[in-house]
C-alpha cells in the first residue's frame, strides 16, 4: 500500500479545484483526505533564464492537495479519474504527484463560500470535458440540446434558468447562425448581452458602444494559421475561465488587418452551438461586442501568473488573501468603473471587501478621483501582501496618472515620479518640441519625412485629451517610427507600436533617452528629449520601425530599473510592486522583469486586477475626507 499526494499549485484559489476535492471525500474505492495551504514563495530575485521566457513565481501559492492511500492499480486509476475532472486553470502554475511518508490533508470539506461571487454555494461552469465533445459535435446525436444534462458540470442548470434559452431547439440554433452567415448581425443575451457579426464592421451597432471587439474562434484547430502565440496561450485560451487575450495575427493576414486582435474561445453552451455550426459552413471566427458588462475578462501575463486587465466582481478578505486584511477608512468607495464594498463577517476587524462593477444606481456612492489611482493600487496591494514594510509600486495607466511610488522610513507613501502628460494634440506636440533644444532635429525630421510630420500634426484631432499616460507616448512613437496612417485613432497607432515591438527579434535596440524634468512637486519626464531621440535614430538611417518600438520599451525599463535602485539606496526596496493597464503591454512588462527582476522580487495583484477593482479595494484605505 502507497500513500500518494495529488499537489495543484494556484496564483489564486480556484473554487472549481476546491469544489472537487469537496466531491473526492465520497470517493468509495479509497480513503481521501483534502486540504488548502497558502503558501509564501521566497522573496528572491529569478535567474536571468527564468525571467527571459516569463518564469516567475508569483509571491503567494495556493496548495490544493488530495491524499489516497491504495494499491499501485487504484492509485492508477483514481490519478485517471483525477487527470480528466481538475480541468485546466488559468490560475493553475503547476502540479505533480508525490509519495507521501503521512497526511497534510483532513476529511474535511473546503470551504468555498467566501471565495465564489455572489455568496453562491458551488461553482459553476457552461460545460466541461464530458458535455462538450457531445453537445458542440456536430458529429454526435446530442449536437446542439442545449439542455443536455451533465452530472460532473452541471452546466444545464444556467440554461434551465432561462425560460428562452431553454425552448431553444436545433433548428432555432442553426437558424441563428444562418442569420449570420447571410451577413446580419446577432444578438446574445444568454452570457451578458453581447451582439455577433462576421465582419469588425460596425454599421449596424447602437450609438455608444465602445469599439473594442473579441475575436470568437470556431475553428480552435486554425487557429495558429491566424495568429502567433504560444503553446501556453493555446492553453490559457481552452482553460475553464475561457478569457480573452491580446493576440497579434499573422503577417500579410489577408483579412485579419489589424494590429491586435482580443481573442477567445465560445463561453456558453449556445455560442459554443453557434460556433460549430459555423465551422462546419467554414467560418474559422466571428466578432463579439459587449452591449452591456462584459461577460469575460482578458487577461495578460504579468509577475509570474494571469491577471485580469479589469476584473467584473473580485473579493478580497482573510479566507482569499491568507491573512486578515487592515482595517478600512471607509466603508464603500467608487474609483473608475468598479465599486468597493466592506461587509462585515461578524469577526471585530476582519473585513471583507467586495468588487463589482458600478451601476446607475451608485451615483451617491463616494467618487475616487483619478489623481489617487496610482496610491489606491499601492493601498491595496499592501493590503493583500500583508507584512511588506519596504516596497515601490510601478503603476502606468492608460486612464489615471501614471506614477512611481514608494514607502519612506515610516512607512508613508511618496511619490517619486509621475508620467508628464502629453499635449491634447499633435499640433501642440510639435509646438512644443519647436520651442526646445531638440528644434534642430524636428527640423531634419520634417524635411526628410514631411509624410510623418504631417501625421503628427494631426495626432489626437479626432479624440484630444482623450488619451493620456504611456498610451499617448506609444502613439507618438508609432508615427514617428513610420507605422499607421493618416486618421489612425491612437488607440490603433497604440496597437501598432506594441504589434511592431513584439514582431522584433533581434538581440540588441538603440537606446531611447528618458531623462527626468524635475517639475513644481515631483519629478517628471522630459518627453521633448524622449521623442528627438527616436527622430535622431530615424534621420540617422535606422527604418525599422518594430526596433525602435522595441528600443522605447527596454529603454524605458532600464531607466525605470535605474529608478527602483536609486531608491533602495535610499529608504530600501524589498518589493516592486506593478500595476495599471499599460503593464498590459507584454513587451513592456516583460523588459521590465527582465530588467528589475534580476535584483528586486516583483509581484502584481493575484486577486484583483490591474487598473480596476485593484483601485476600488484601495480607496478604502485612502486617508481622505469624503466629500
Amino acid at each position: 500500500m502507497k500513500l500518494v499526494r495529488f499537489e495543484f499549485d494556484c496564483a489564486s484559489q480556484q473554487p472549481w479545484y476546491g469544489h472537487l476535492c469537496n466531491q473526492y471525500l465520497n470517493y468509495d474505492k479509497l480513503n481521501i483526505t483534502v486540504a488548502l495551504l497558502p503558501l509564501k514563495s521566497a522573496a528572491k530575485q529569478s535567474t536571468a533564464a527564468a525571467l527571459e521566457h516569463n518564469h516567475q513565481a508569483p509571491r503567494i501559492l495556493w496548495r490544493y492537495i488530495l491524499e489516497a492511500e491504495g494499491s499501485q492499480s487504484e492509485l492508477e486509476q483514481l490519478a485517471d479519474e483525477i487527470a480528466g475532472d481538475f480541468l485546466l486553470s488559468t490560475s493553475l502554475l503547476d502540479s505533480r504527484i508525490l509519495l507521501a511518508e503521512e497526511r497534510l490533508g483532513a476529511a474535511t470539506p473546503l470551504a468555498l463560500a467566501d471565495v465564489l461571487p455572489n455568496s453562491t454555494t458551488r461553482p459553476s461552469l457552461a460545460f466541461c470535458q464530458y458535455c462538450q465533445p457531445r453537445l458542440g459535435d456536430n458529429q454526435h446525436p446530442d449536437f446542439a440540446n442545449i439542455r443536455l444534462p451533465c452530472p460532473h458540470c452541471l452546466g444545464e442548470e444556467a440554461v434551465l434558468a432561462e425560460p428562452e434559452l431553454c425552448a431553444l431547439q436545433p433548428s432555432d440554433i442553426r437558424a441563428m447562425a444562418e442569420q449570420l452567415l447571410e451577413g446580419k448581425s446577432l444578438t446574445l443575451t444568454d452570457s451578458g448581452n453581447r451582439r455577433l457579426k462576421l465582419s469588425r464592421k460596425q454599421d449596424d451597432m447602437p450609438q455608444g458602444i465602445p469599439s473594442g471587439q473579441t475575436l470568437i474562434c470556431c475553428n480552435p484547430n486554425s487557429l495558429n494559421a491566424h495568429f502567433l502565440l504560444t503553446d501556453a496561450e493555446v492553453l490559457a485560451l481552452s482553460s475553464m475561465e475561457k478569457p480573452a487575450l491580446q493576440l497579434r495575427p499573422c503577417s500579410q493576414h489577408p483579412r485579419l488587418t489589424q494590429p491586435l486582435y482580443s481573442v477567445a474561445f465560445a463561453d456558453s453552451r449556445l455560442l459554443l452551438i453557434i460556433c460549430e455550426y459555423l465551422r462546419i459552413k467554414g467560418c474559422d471566427y466571428l466578432f463579439a461586442v459587449e452591449l452591456s458588462q462584459p461577460s469575460r475578462v482578458e487577461l495578460c501575463w504579468i509577475a509570474g501568473h494571469y491577471l485580469p486587465l479589469y476584473a467584473h466582481q473580485a473579493r478580497l478578505s482573510k479566507a482569499s488573501s491568507g491573512h486578515a486584511l487592515p482595517e478600512t477608512l471607509h466603508d464603500e468607495a467608487r474609483f473608475g468603473k468598479s465599486v468597493a464594498t466592506v461587509q462585515s463577517l461578524g469577526i471585530p476587524k476582519e473585513p471583507q471587501i467586495v468588487l463589482r462593477a458600478a451601476t446607475e444606481n451608485d451615483a451617491n456612492i463616494w467618487q475616487v478621483a483619478t489623481d489617487h489611482g496610482a496610491e489606491c493600487a499601492f493601498n491595496a496591494l499592501l493590503a493583500e501582501f500583508s507584512g511588506i514594510k519596504k516596497a515601490a509600486l510601478l503603476y502606468f495607466s492608460g486612464s489615471n496618472p501614471s506614477q512611481i511610488r514608494y514607502l519612506d522610513k515610516d512607512g508613508k507613501q511618496e511619490c517619486f515620479f509621475e508620467l508628464t502628460q502629453l499635449p491634447a494634440s499633435g499640433y501642440e506636440i510639435v509646438h512644443a518640441l519647436e520651442q526646445s533644444p531638440q528644434r534642430t532635429v524636428v527640423q531634419k525630421f520634417k524635411s526628410q519625412f514631411p509624410e510623418c510630420y504631417n501625421r503628427l500634426l494631426d495626432f489626437g484631432s479626432q479624440q484630444p485629451s482623450a488619451f493620456p499616460g504611456l498610451d499617448a507616448l506609444w502613439a507618438v512613437i508609432a508615427i514617428i517610427s513610420g507605422l499607421g496612417q493618416q486618421g489612425q485613432s491612437a488607440t490603433e497607432l497604440k496597437d501598432a507600436f506594441i504589434a511592431a515591438a513584439m514582431s522584433y527579434k533581434g538581440a540588441n535596440a538603440p537606446r531611447i533617452d528618458y531623462p527626468l524634468a524635475k517639475g513644481e512637486a515631483v519629478r517628471g519626464l522630459n518627453w521633448c528629449k524622449t521623442l528627438g531621440t527616436v527622430m535622431s535614430f530615424r534621420l540617422a538611417g535606422d527604418t525599422d520601425a518594430a526596433k525602435l518600438c522595441f528600443a522605447a520599451q527596454d529603454s524605458l525599463a532600464d531607466y525605470l530599473a535605474n529608478w527602483v535602485e536609486h531608491l533602495d539606496l535610499s529608504v530600501g526596496i524589498d518589493c516592486v510592486f506593478l500595476a495599471g493597464s499599460a503593464m498590459a503591454n507584454p513587451v513592456l512588462s516583460k523588459r521590465i522583469a527582465i530588467r528589475i527582476g534580476k535584483n528586486f522580487p516583483l509581484a502584481a495583484s493575484q486577486l484583483l486586477d490591474l487598473d480596476g477593482a485593484l483601485l476600488a479595494a484601495g480607496a478604502l484605505w485612502l486617508r481622505q475626507r469624503r466629500r
